[in-house]
């Protein structure tokens, strides 16, 4: 599968350094789902703006540790999906 309408791992996951030149879709709208789009798997989804996800996911957030939480400032995000 192309990355046509893919999220952006480091988005989803963390931090884009790449803005505007990255290849994948950045959608603020799915950043807090974890239910993957049926159409985008079936090859049917190219919305730039989509609540699901656009990603393969194998494991929820919630069970893998915040890696910022243990850093010097700690988690900043109001609504992280990690574990904390």
């Amino acid at each position: 599968m192309s990355n046509q309408g893919e999220d952006c791992y480091f988005f989803f996951y963390s931090t884009c350094t790449k803005g505007d030149s990255c290849p994948f879709r950045h959608c603020e709208a799915a950043l807090g789902n974890e239910t993957v789009c049926t159409l985008w798997q079936e090859g049917r989804c190219f919305r730039q703006v989509c609540r699901f996800r656009h990603m393969e996911i194998d494991k929820k957030r919630s069970e893998i540790p915040c890696y910022w939480e243990n850093q010097p400032m700690g988690c900043q995000k109001l609504n992280c999906a990690f574990h904390h």
